[in-house]
């Protein structure tokens, strides 16, 4: 197999075949408001008495027979069908005129996708969805009304363009993960939108599992994860146009049907490598699940495109209920720091999005180790650690967003499973395992993390390997309460500060995750072990699923 260095923006295509999907139907039939429903506000629902929405000139025109100087009411278009996998597209047009209470604000209004049927009220008059928005200058940012989603946001937003919102940047361009929802607004992303003329405006929505805005053909903003605001998985609801005091016209209101895209276990690749030591590949397994074959074209793009590389996939295309598997490697092209790229395999509608996430270290250990923050967001964990810096505070109880454990607790029926996501400490082989709360002498071992002289990074990466090979280890401790312990050399390290009270107050930081690698979680926590004084907390991180906090500090 011919292995290819895929520069930035470089496609590599091999067929035209496509994953059948349905042909784009008009949602607006460019004569009348057939299948539309007006909500506005103050008046009845599927009412208009006014006539602030007219069709005019084979568009929907806002406000196009309202007297300048009116003061106007906001409102939705909400069209009859819903619909969960989509690509739906729309081009739309500033008019001259600007109404109260918006007379001086920047001229606004917004696309609306899985609007909650009936329509919950989130914000006044906006029914609960996801907005792709429609304003000067800010055109694909993300709107929260009332629902919840994974996206990524600027690491460094005093360096973001100037605008409205929380400052968002693609995970690719380095963006970093955060939860966000009720009311909030994700902006600042490099303009695509021009204020005169028609723009085209595209959402490629797969249920509740990814979405992307696209402004005259250029991705915007993505986003992923999406739930209502009853924390229920938002994966199907009807499509909306606003209007909100400026008018606006819109026309070519289009859509198609998708069917569900190629899958992979997880939507992150998560690497490291130390300078002159390693680097680092990762397989990515590709199903095929649709009824059509879909080509395996692969398009490579990011700020750190040039540190990744992909081998050429051996088929053209994967054929129906087909799988492959894809081979990503990571090669550091500076210095120290986190590398961030995006591997698209086969087409936006019916392939799947992959994020590249490498961590660079210039050398073994103390200052050259990465921080915690880095880790978790190298991960894609959207979670508070505490800070950017190396080094935390050891004393206090909490630490970001931990909660003080000593003691947990597996639940129902299935085992715990432990993952090492993260090893930065000194070499050796370290020994985990669990024992049951109070039981000093009844200590279980469940594996051990490779000794650095077997590989010679294996205390200073993601993903250390443990001994016999396996990527995570699972046991059933019962119904009573337990703790973790990791045997660091000479120390030992545990949750139970009973019976290992360690050298520091806070020998370990555990936190609560709902997602890793763009996985949603459940029962999940962040099990962060800490040996020395310096309190940065990745001498040994691990997963641990099915279990909760029974015993705080």
């Amino acid at each position: 197999m011919m292995k290819i260095q895929v520069a930035l923006s470089l496609v590599v295509s091999f067929s035209a075949l496509t994953a059948t999907a349905d042909e784009w139907v008009e949602l607006f039939n460019g004569k009348d408001l057939t299948g539309w429903s007006p909500l506005i506000d103050k008046v009845e629902p599927g009412t208009d008495p006014a006539g602030h929405v007219v069709v005019r000139d084979g568009a929907i025109h806002m406000y196009a027979d309202t007297p300048a100087g009116t003061k106007v009411p906001f409102g939705t278009i909400i069209h009859e069908r819903k619909f969960s996998r989509f690509h739906l597209s729309l081009e739309y047009q500033w008019g001259k005129v600007k109404f109260p209470p918006r007379l001086d604000a920047l001229r606004d209004a917004g696309l609306l996708y899985h609007i909650v049927d009936p329509p919950r009220a989130a914000f006044g008059v906006w029914p609960e969805s996801v907005e792709c928005q429609i304003q000067e200058g800010d055109v694909g940012d993300i709107v929260s009304i009332n629902s919840k989603f994974l996206t990524w946001l600027n690491p460094e937003p005093e360096k973001a363009p100037a605008g409205q919102g929380t400052p968002g940047m693609l995970p690719e361009m380095g963006g970093v993960p955060a939860l966000c929802g009720k009311g909030k607004y994700i902006g600042r992303y490099p303009e695509c939108d021009h204020l005169e003329g028609w723009n085209t405006v595209e959402a490629i929505v797969q249920a509740d599992e990814t979405a992307i805005h696209k402004i005259n053909g250029v991705i915007r903003s993505r986003l992923s994860l999406l739930d209502d605001s009853q924390d229920q998985r938002l994966g199907l609801g009807k499509i909306g146009l606003q209007l909100e005091g400026a008018e606006i016209s819109y026309r070519k209101v289009r859509i198609r049907e998708l069917p569900e895209p190629l899958k992979v276990p997880a939507s992150y690749v998560s690497m490291s490598a130390v300078h002159g030591i390693s680097s680092r590949s990762a397989e990515i397994p590709v199903s095929n699940i649709s009824k059509e074959p879909v080509p395996l074209e692969l398009k490579l793009s990011g700020k750190d495109a040039d540190s990744f590389s992909v081998e050429t996939p051996s088929s053209a295309s994967l054929e129906a209920n087909g799988k492959a598997t894809l081979k990503v490697a990571f090669k550091p092209t500076g210095k120290a720091g986190r590398y961030s790229a995006g591997l698209q395999i086969g087409p936006e509608e019916t392939g799947t999005f992959v994020i590249l996430q490498g961590l660079a270290l210039d050398a073994l250990e103390g200052e050259n180790e990465p921080s915690l923050e880095r880790i978790a967001q190298s991960l894609g964990i959207p979670l508070d650690v505490g800070g950017p810096s190396l080094s935390h505070d050891t004393e206090g109880a909490i630490l970001g967003a931990s909660k003080p454990a000593l003691a947990f607790q597996k639940l129902g029926e299935r085992p715990v499973t432990l993952t090492a996501l993260a090893r930065f400490s000194p070499p050796g082989e370290y020994t985990f395992g669990w024992q049951a709360s109070g039981d000093a002498s009844d200590e279980k071992v469940l594996g051990n993390l490779t000794d650095s002289s077997k590989i010679p990074d294996a205390h200073q990466r993601l993903f250390p390997p443990l001994t016999n090979g396996a990527a995570k280890v699972e046991f059933t401790p019962g119904e009573g309460p337990f703790g973790l312990f990791v045997k660091m050399g000479k120390i030992t390290v545990a949750t139970d500060l009973k019976q290992h009270p360690g050298i520091i107050a806070n020998p370990v930081r555990v936190f609560p995750i709902t997602c890793l690698q763009g996985r949603r979680l459940t029962h999940a926590l962040l099990i962060c072990f800490e040996e020395a004084k310096n309190g940065d907390y990745q001498d040994s991180v691990f997963l641990m699923e099915n279990a909760r906090i029974v015993d705080a500090l």
